[in-house]
């Protein structure tokens, strides 16, 4: 009878729950379509929300702008902090953005959903022209003068935006003038870096720009090239110590640094989120920086049915950091940057248990639960950061070691989503201990499709991955532009900095399985992998395409460095594949098993 009556009660919990209270942004002065500023007004909105322990926010369905504040003080258009139980829903709406602001920031909030918007810049901080004429001397360049406008000051071009004057500063990229695909062989300033466009020019024409100096290479009459005109600038939407954060059906046209950045949030699902170019602005381009940069965050990474266009960096960057020690000070305390490269203490927070890492080997050892974080400071201010932990540190750990974040690193997965070749650089960046799944996709990419790293080097990027499945995906025609160890080695590149030194050497990544997927290539590296531990590419089905002639330097399909445990396996190779062939170095013959006829080491 008590288990009955228990049974009502949460029946009568769920069915008495209070709906959501809908808070409409039109109560608090938002007009859609009216062309004024309705930053003020959804903060208040926001604000109203609080009052309620579950709502959703709504914006009827029309255009709402956002304008950046005089004087350069950085606002975002939707700030969410410290709210629970919250749905912003745009109802179909553009989101039209002025200036340099961020659209979204959600801070310290739980439970957060936004969905059902779009968002774009009228006067992006990318300027987008179509070249006319590559000579030795010059490069001529036929610019929109409505969409990019801009002027000629002391023999200089600078692009005007809303609040802002600016020359040449980022990327220079060049888009094929009928796919508009980031153009074959190209990469990065292949025709020219920003001082080929920031030294001297003359408009010649209504809208042409003669840039004077000698391009590096002859583009096609009719090639778009797109000129960025910053780096990470601001972020599209930043989520910060959150918890349960759901983006769907939202299309992000342009942005003026990454899309989304996601710190030490746990769980973050990503939904028919799309990143594209505004094919209805005749643009190549979308976002300045990467699509989804997820960094020291736990839980679980969900994306599904996702397509990203036109961005200045990867689809998605996955990782943890690794933190230098400086200095060893006691046997329970060590020194570390408190910012910068290496020194980025910001990723430990007291409670969380960390590895530490060997410098050199970059094998992860021991882990320790950090108590307390002291700034150390220097001339008043910190310069660096005491990470004292409850328990005895190993006596191995010294200086250039590392401390990776072994509290928090997300699990991933990701499926349906279309990675194309119409953007800058990579496709997926993964670096996680934790379970990760890449299933069901298509990949079209200009680098790399998928690249596993982990440095200890440069970036600083943890960690090594134990349990990777790459499987039921599609890679067609990846790896077109770029140059090796520019933007991979391989259609898949895993590339810790740690370098193999002989057939002892442990290996950094463990459990990698590429299965069942299928790669249309029309060149020869297909797997590019160091140091890893249980590799396996079994059931895997390769063709040739003539789209493009093949321009890798490395002519062959599977390159292996100080691998251990490598199956290959129950793979079908067309006739005209190219290669079929399997470079190894810093392996024993028992490291590598192949059961493919048609592969020759």
């Amino acid at each position: 009878m008590k288990y009955i009556t228990v049974l009502f009660a949460l029946a009568g919990t769920a069915l008495f729950a209070a709906e959501p209270v809908r808070v409409s942004v039109a109560d608090f002065g938002a007009e859609a379509g009216s062309g004024k500023d309705c930053v003020a007004a959804v903060a208040r909105a926001l604000e109203a929300c609080k009052a309620h322990e579950s709502s959703v926010l709504v914006f009827p369905k029309g255009r709402y702008d956002f304008h950046a504040p005089e004087g350069g003080r950085r606002i975002v258009g939707l700030a969410v902090a410290g709210q629970k139980n919250l749905t912003v829903d745009g109802g179909g709406s553009a989101f039209v953005f002025h200036g340099i602001l961020g659209v979204g920031a959600l801070n310290d909030s739980q439970n957060v959903t936004l969905r059902n918007f779009s968002v774009d810049w009228d006067r992006p901080m990318i300027a987008q022209g179509i070249i006319l004429d590559t000579a030795d001397d010059h490069l001529d360049v036929k610019f929109d003068k409505a969409a990019h406008p801009f002027e000629i000051a002391d023999g200089k071009i600078f692009f005007l935006g809303e609040g802002w004057r600016r020359q040449v500063d980022g990327y220079t990229l060049l888009f094929d003038k009928t796919t508009r695909e980031l153009a074959y062989a190209t990469r990065d300033s292949t025709i020219g870096d920003n001082a080929l466009f920031n030294t001297r020019s003359e408009e010649v024409a209504d809208g042409v720009v003669r840039f004077h100096g000698k391009p590096r290479h002859k583009a096609e009459p009719g090639t778009f090239i797109a000129l960025w005109l910053g780096r990470y600038v601001a972020n599209v939407f930043d989520v910060a110590r959150c918890k349960d954060v759901v983006m769907e059906d939202i299309t992000v046209y342009h942005g003026l640094g990454n899309c989304i950045v996601g710190f030490r949030t746990e769980n973050i699902t990503l939904r028919n989120f799309n990143i594209r170019a505004n094919e209805a602005k005749g643009r190549v381009f979308s976002i300045i920086a990467d699509g989804f940069h997820v960094n020291t965050c736990k839980g679980l990474l969900k994306i599904e049915n996702c397509e990203h266009t036109g961005m200045g960096d990867d689809f998605l960057n996955l990782h943890g950091m690794n933190v230098m020690v400086l200095e060893r000070v006691d046997d329970y305390t060590v020194k570390v940057g408190a910012s910068g490269k290496g020194g980025a203490s910001y990723v430990l927070g007291v409670g969380d248990e960390v590895w530490f890492i060997d410098g050199q080997t970059t094998q992860r050892g021991a882990t320790g639960i950090i108590k307390e974080i002291k700034d150390v400071l220097g001339a008043g201010r910190p310069v660096a950061k005491h990470i004292v932990f409850e328990q005895k540190i190993p006596d191995s750990v010294k200086a250039k070691d590392a401390l990776e974040n072994k509290t928090w690193n997300a699990e991933l997965e990701i499926r349906d989503c279309r990675i194309l070749r119409a953007h800058r650089a990579r496709g997926l960046l993964v670096s996680t201990p934790r379970r990760a799944v890449i299933e069901n996709n298509y990949f079209r990419t200009a680098g790399a499709a998928i690249l596993v790293e982990g440095d200890v080097n440069y970036w600083y990027e943890s960690g090594a991955v134990n349990d990777l499945v790459i499987r039921n995906n599609v890679f067609e025609d990846c790896f077109s532009s770029g140059y090796a160890g520019d933007w991979g080695h391989a259609v898949i590149t895993i590339h810790p900095s740690f370098q193999p030194k002989s057939d002892a050497d442990e290996a950094y990544h463990r459990n990698i399985r590429i299965e069942n997927n299928v790669f249309k290539s029309f060149d020869y590296p297909i797997l590019f992998a160091r140091s890893v531990r249980n590799l396996t590419f079994t059931g895997n089905t390769l063709s040739k395409t003539t789209t493009f002639p093949p321009f890798a330097q490395n002519k062959t399909t599977f390159v292996l460095d100080g691998c251990r445990e490598v199956r290959l396996e129950a793979n079908t190779y067309g006739a005209d594949v190219l290669g079929k062939n399997v470079r190894t170095a810093n392996m024993k013959p028992g490291d590598l098993d192949i059961k493919d006829a048609d592969i020759r080491r």
